[in-house]
């Protein structure tokens, strides 16, 4: 419980249950893109180029995972504009591959994500995921809770550019695990509103 009474840090059963939320919503939602070329939320970032940037970032979690698992977590892990860098040469160097086929494949990848996050357990979840410059070490459920918001709110991108809604089953859990990135003040307002702004987005 944080010093203003407002719980800040998500159960790991929520956040399970919000991350197989999150999939769902983005296949969903993908599936009533009718124009994969039309820009999205994301400055600059078309459907197809979002469904590259999802499977991309799921990619990353698992080489993540292995990392840890093995006994060696990543260090020196990019945060802010190095990130946004990596995020492009990623997707700069995505196979060529329809926005429906990146999001199949990131269904798969991800449900595949959720079920090793849950064979791991408690003691896995307080493990060591990484450490990021700037930020320092998250273990995996803190990582998890960040993971949340990225399914939730690309998912919001996904309904804009199809003229849908999308807010999360758990918005609470969602705005809880931006706590660690300092994106969100639990006693501001709306926990999805805030998760949003958090990403740059305005919720209507």
């Amino acid at each position: 419980m944080s010093s203003s009474g407002v719980e800040t840090v998500p159960s790991r059963h929520d956040v399970l249950a919000s991350f197989e939320d999150g999939v769902t919503a983005v296949a969903n939602l993908s599936s009533r893109v009718e124009d994969w070329s039309v820009l999205t939320p994301c400055p600059d970032w078309s459907a197809a180029d979002l469904a590259g940037h999802l499977l991309s970032i799921v990619r990353y979690y698992h080489r993540l995972l292995d990392a840890a698992l093995s006994g060696a977590p990543m260090a020196a892990l990019p945060r802010g504009g190095d990130l946004a860098a990596m995020n492009a040469v990623d997707l700069l160097h995505m196979e060529d591959s329809s926005g429906p086929a990146r999001i199949s494949e990131f269904v798969g990848l991800a449900i595949s994500y959720g079920a090793r996050l849950a064979e791991i357990g408690e003691v896995g979840w307080e493990q060591m995921l990484g450490a990021w410059d700037g930020l320092g070490p998250l273990t995996v459920g803190q990582h998890t809770g960040i993971a949340i918001g990225e399914w939730h709110v690309h998912a919001w991108d996904l309904a804009a550019v199809s003229s849908c809604e999308h807010r999360p089953a758990d918005p609470l859990t969602v705005a809880q695990g931006q706590v660690v990135l300092g994106r969100v003040d639990l006693t501001a307002g709306d926990p999805w509103s805030l998760a949003l702004n958090g990403y740059g987005r305005v919720a209507s």
